[in-house]
């Protein structure tokens, strides 16, 4: 329950920052996505891969301001 709370949190709060801020933030996820994949460790795999997976990646439209709805 509380993770699809926070999931629907996350993809509304996306929805309303500006292109420029959605776009900063798929890059950062993106540079975490890339840093993962060269840690031992795949929960940190499967945490990026969750947060792109609400984010986007890089070059992404999702939200209505940046699709000029």
């Amino acid at each position: 329950m509380i993770s699809k709370l926070l999931f629907t949190i996350l993809t509304k709060a996306l929805s309303l920052a500006s292109p420029e801020i959605a776009e900063g933030i798929r890059q950062l996820v993106q540079e975490m996505v890339e840093r993962a994949e060269k840690t031992p460790n795949p929960w940190d795999d499967v945490f990026c891969d969750l947060l792109q997976g609400i984010v986007g990646k890089p070059g992404d439209k999702i939200s209505p301001a940046e699709v000029g709805e």
